[in-house]
């Protein structure tokens, strides 16, 4: 006579809670951080770097150590950029949305909806059916606030440009840039 216990239980475990807390796709830990490596590259924002300031695309002065999840066709992640869907801390995922034909603005939220080009040595480059890796470094009017990046995806750029959370930027206040993949990931999952 054969008994099937193991099959029993993994049929036991499953439908506890208990098991869904154990497989939950958190991390038990936020992974150690590396030198920052997206790195404007005009003379006007030299020295600043992509990070996320609640939750919007950021150029900040210094490198930094940040803990990214990229590579040359998928998304690009960070840990610290803000929550996800499924109640994990602290990431997100770098999204290009589209205001007019001519621009986006970056976001960091839960899911991807934009892949990148994010190869060391090359330039951080939006994928899909607008690619590009124009971007523009705007001061929102008369602020000391970091550059917020705005991708440009048409030669034309409107005069006014509207941010992520709603406020007007000139364009006169902008820096066209690109930014350097300087280094591989410390880590990849």
């Amino acid at each position: 006579m054969r008994i099937f216990t193991t099959p029993i239980v993994a049929l036991a475990l499953a439908a506890t809670p208990v098991l869904s807390l154990v497989v939950h796709p958190c991390p038990l830990f936020i992974p150690a951080g590396f030198p920052n490596p997206f790195a404007a590259t005009s003379p006007a924002v030299n020295g600043t770097y992509l990070e996320a300031i609640d939750q919007i695309g950021v150029l900040i002065p210094g490198q930094g150590e940040a803990a990214f999840t990229y590579g040359s066709d998928g998304p690009l992640g960070l840990w610290g950029a803000g929550p996800t869907a499924n109640g994990c801390p602290g990431y997100a995922f770098l999204n290009a949305v589209a205001k007019t034909s001519a621009y986006s603005v970056l976001t960091w939220g839960a899911s991807s909806t934009t892949n990148w080009n994010a190869a060391a040595g090359g330039y951080l480059t939006k994928l899909g059916d607008t690619p590009s890796s124009e971007f523009l470094a705007c001061k929102k009017n008369g602020s000391d606030s970091p550059y917020v990046l705005i991708l440009k995806t048409a030669s034309a750029i409107p005069l006014s440009l509207e941010s992520s959370e709603g406020d007007i930027i000139s364009s006169t206040a902008c820096v066209p840039t690109k930014i350097l993949v300087t280094h591989a990931p410390g880590f990849q999952f």
